[in-house]
């Protein structure tokens, strides 16, 4: 038993790695990429849930989960907006400024394992969220039927520096937001905000057409949080 959340974490590390390759290699659509963040979430999820809830939680195990999120919710995420600015750029360099992500990403990652870690709060945007919120723009861009407004703003040089500026201060940042991991599935205590949130998030991806939904989630994220914890609280040290 004690090695299944290592093994679920280490299939996190590796389709990490496979992700990579193909956004690379640029051989399969962002939305199929997007099926295997989604699993790599899945595993994400799951190795931290079996360990908490059968008592199986290593220090050895913490140190490899934020190895694999770094790949997975790191590099990946660092390389998405590298692609979206290559879509406007013609500055060689400026589109290497979407691996600032993955630097703040690995900064937030190793300082949370030096960190006193709160089981009910994170402290700044955790990477996974963060990879979500930066694939959304990709995603948003790819729709069919997208307002060429929409588009015209994502695709703009000066907006996707303010993005990727954002995406590092909140990856850093000192607000706490509510912990997204279940210990248990009861319906009490910080669980009643995370069903909440979910809920909203679900009813928000219906009506929204699915990925416009994304950043106002995150939105709701931080507004959620800020009645779970408290104002003050939300931005203590």
């Amino acid at each position: 038993m004690r090695i299944i959340p290592n093994i679920l974490t280490l299939f996190n590390l590796f389709l990490g790695c496979v992700i990579t390759l193909l956004l690379v290699e640029d051989n399969l659509s962002i939305e199929s990429i997007s099926f295997l963040i989604l699993i790599t979430l899945f595993f994400d999820f799951m190795d931290g849930f079996i360990a908490r809830k059968f008592n199986l939680e290593s220090k050895l195990g913490g140190q490899l989960d934020s190895l694999a999120d770094l790949i997975s919710f790191g590099l990946v995420p660092g390389i998405i907006m590298y692609k979206l600015f290559m879509e406007v750029s013609s500055d060689p360099f400026l589109p290497l400024l979407g691996f600032t992500i993955t630097l703040a990403s690995a900064y937030r990652l190793a300082n949370y394992n030096l960190s006193h870690t709160d089981l009910k709060h994170f402290k700044g945007l955790p990477t996974p969220a963060n990879t979500i919120f930066i694939l959304s723009l990709m995603l948003i861009i790819k729709l069919p039927n997208i307002d060429s407004f929409v588009k015209e703003i994502i695709l703009d040089n000066n907006f996707l520096i303010f993005i990727t500026i954002l995406s590092c201060y909140l990856l850093n940042s000192r607000f706490k937001l509510i912990n997204l991991k279940f210990k248990d599935f009861k319906f009490n205590g910080v669980n009643k905000y995370r069903y909440m949130l979910i809920v909203l998030s679900a009813v928000l991806f219906v009506f929204l057409r699915g990925v416009l939904s994304i950043p106002l989630i995150l939105v709701i994220y931080y507004i959620v949080s800020y009645f779970a914890i408290g104002g003050k609280k939300m931005m203590s040290h």
